[in-house]
């Protein structure tokens, strides 16, 4: 695939995925009585520069960080400007900041929809450097800041019951000049909360666990990945988990539950880099669970150090891991360590600060076990990942419903990637191994010999592999190996000049008889 090609696959998938970005996570927000962080930037609707200094110390500030895609977000944005025209922008001023981190002229046409009423600004926070000052975690979040320019409340999440005590806290800060009191906490949270993983932070794994804390409801939680499907959670009493797929780009992961008579939600936005290619990469930190401060969160409850024993203990090993993990072996072909040698051959459990960290990156890990296979690898063409050393592009290194642990059926595994061949799929004529999706039958998936598309033959040495006088070759007539009387656009020869099978049959498919590459089959060459 042309370089050209990859730019526009990664680019429409970017597209495609990043526009679901935003909503809610775990608790976040900048400490009470702590100085605002000022910042700038420019008015999302009439482009004009945007300054917090010019209001900081002179009248109270209420923050608003939401998104377009965040149901709740979108709830209180008729109550901000409520909020915003009771008082008048001499007593309060609010301030929108949008955590939209792709797709601003989407943002900007939803709200110019009701630009008439939008009585304060929308300054976008693109980078997130606003919200990372202020540790907005969860979306929505309210930071409310005092005429002396400290923090004096974060609200987290978007109820009745929140809205209330915001107004109560603005009201304060406005006619009283303050907020704080016994009963008014600086930090109002809801009570079912997200714990893992956090809101914008990124994985190159293909799933991932939630985790959230129920609040004392029953649920049931239901998870919902980028607005489609939904998949109900494993509950735990205090807590509930389920485990989803991710889609390369941004993963919108959005958790339901029952409140009252009405639907209550949370969500959060995880970003899953590819572990090869260009072009959909973000500045998120990586998002990883089996660190001291995270784990703290657990240690209550849970017993989150393997008691194992010697690293040869396989069979405490693996079933400590299990506890959580199980979905990771619950396929039919389960990877041999699992199962004979634990967790321990691949995943140090003395690692620190990250838990569980691989023993060694990429190829070399598969290696230590599979010396057997670097032979076969010491040829001159190798595929990408096989180059890359990342054997983990197309096996599971724990369990897969296919043989050989691929991620996917042969022939999806291979266009998963290869995109440009994916479009011979909708033709009418297709070459059997390719219907079938047996790539390999042709392509070596691993390294070859030959430098076009690692394939196991060259020329008609690689069609007749199959095609030969048993399969009824012997009566073939058409001429190879020779310069043919005419030629035409369409018609491929070889380096010398000669016809080949490929002069007349294309190796994947055609909607021409016999898979030609001519139009109107053998009469698109041979006119009556």
């Amino acid at each position: 695939m042309s370089s050209g090609a990859d730019a526009s696959r990664w680019g429409l998938l970017r597209l495609l995925t990043l526009a679901a970005a935003a909503c809610l996570a775990a608790v976040g927000g900048v400490g009470a009585a702590e100085k605002a962080p000022s910042f700038t930037g420019n008015a999302l609707l009439d482009g004009r520069e945007f300054s917090l200094a010019e209001y900081l110390g002179k009248v109270p500030v209420l923050i608003d960080f939401g998104s377009i895609y965040c149901s709740s977000c979108v709830q209180s944005i008729p109550h901000m400007i409520t909020i915003q025209n009771k008082y008048g922008p001499e007593k309060l001023r609010v301030v929108g900041v949008n955590l939209d981190t792709y797709g601003i002229l989407r943002v900007r046409r939803f709200f110019s929809a009701f630009e008439k009423n939008l009585s304060f600004p929308i300054v976008p926070d693109i980078d997130l450097k606003v919200s990372r000052a202020y540790n907005v975690n969860t979306m929505p979040t309210y930071v409310l800041i005092d005429k002396d320019g400290n923090v004096a409340a974060t609200f987290v999440g978007y109820d009745d019951e929140v809205e209330k005590k915001i107004d109560e806290a603005v009201r304060r800060a406005v006619e009283e000049g303050a907020v704080g009191a016994p009963e008014q906490p600086a930090q109002v949270v809801q009570d079912v909360r997200l714990l893992a993983p956090e809101n914008f932070t990124k994985t190159f794994q293909d799933s991932i666990t939630v985790i959230g804390l129920s609040g004392g409801r029953e649920g049931p939680f239901t998870l919902r990945l980028n607005g489609g499907s939904e998949k109900t959670a494993k509950s735990y009493g205090k807590m509930f988990a389920v485990r989803t797929l991710l889609s390369l780009g941004s993963n919108f992961i959005e958790i339901r539950y029952p409140d009252g008579e009405k639907l209550g939600s949370l969500a959060l936005v995880l970003f899953r880099e590819p572990v090869m290619g260009e072009g959909l990469q973000v500045a998120f930190p990586l998002f990883q669970f089996h660190t001291p401060d995270r784990e703290a969160r657990c240690t209550p409850c849970h017993e989150m150090e393997s008691k194992a024993g010697e690293p040869g203990d396989a069979a405490a090993a693996t079933t400590f891991c299990l506890r959580c993990h199980d979905s990771l072996t619950n396929q039919g072909f389960v990877h041999g360590p699992i199962t004979v040698g634990g967790c321990n051959p691949c995943h140090d459990f003395a690692s620190k600060p990250h838990q569980y960290e691989l023993v060694t990156q990429g190829s070399g890990l598969c290696f230590s076990c599979h010396d057997d296979i670097r032979a076969k690898f010491a040829k001159p063409y190798l595929h990408g990942p096989v180059a890359m050393g990342l054997c983990t592009v197309c096996h599971s290194p724990h369990s897969s419903p296919f043989k050989f642990q691929i991620r996917l059926p042969q022939g999806d595994l291979c266009l998963s990637c290869h995109e440009g061949i994916k479009t011979k799929a909708s033709m009418f004529f297709q070459h059997k191994p390719f219907r079938e999706g047996r790539c390999a039958d042709c392509h070596d998936p691993h390294a070859s010999d030959n430098p076009k598309y690692f394939l196991k033959g060259k020329g008609q040495a690689l069609c007749a592999l199959c095609h030969n006088e048993k399969t009824g070759m012997a009566n073939h007539k058409h001429p190879v190996g020779r310069a043919p009387k005419f030629q035409i656009k369409e018609m491929k020869l070889d380096a010398e000049g000669n016809l080949t099978c490929f002069s007349c049959h294309d190796p994947h498919a055609s909607d021409s008889a016999k898979m030609s590459p001519v139009p109107g089959g053998c009469a698109g060459c041979h006119k009556v």
